[in-house]
């Protein structure tokens, strides 16, 4: 049994209050994708933080892992309403980009997200929000 396997996604926490949060090609399981949701639920508590998720390499996402991740989003969408200043998802894919973007039209997501092609620019736009928050506080 491999004890040092690559984990379904990598928090960057070096730049907070962003976070940069890169999901891998590795198959997912229930183990790594609970890692990743459990972290995820916990980056609030670190204060108010904006997010630069790079979905490019992510593998098909299956339908028992995307509930599990709207059940982890409902219940912590005050935390991210409180706490997320926004968050840029790279997805290079115009399917992924199509699909993310539908996701959230029929289901908001609780602080500013946006859908963009390149890390370029998902960096601008966070980039962006970072700056009116800093001007804000």
């Amino acid at each position: 049994m491999e004890t040092n396997k690559k984990p379904y996604a990598i928090f960057d926490y070096s730049e907070f209050p962003l976070v940069h949060v890169k999901l891998t090609d590795v198959e997912i399981t229930d183990q790594n994708f609970k890692e990743y949701v459990d972290e995820v639920g916990k980056i609030y508590e670190k204060g108010r933080y904006a997010v630069i998720l790079d979905a490019t390499d992510t593998k098909y996402v299956a339908a028992k892992y995307r509930v599990l991740q709207g059940n982890a989003l409902k219940v912590n969408k005050n935390n991210v309403a409180q706490f997320s200043i926004g968050m840029a998802i790279i997805a290079p894919s115009v399917l992924q980009r199509m699909l993310l973007e539908a996701v959230f039209m029929i289901k908001p997501y609780p602080s500013e997200v946006k859908v963009c092609k390149t890390k370029e620019e998902a960096t601008e736009w966070i980039n962006e929000l970072l700056e009116k928050e800093n001007t804000q506080h």
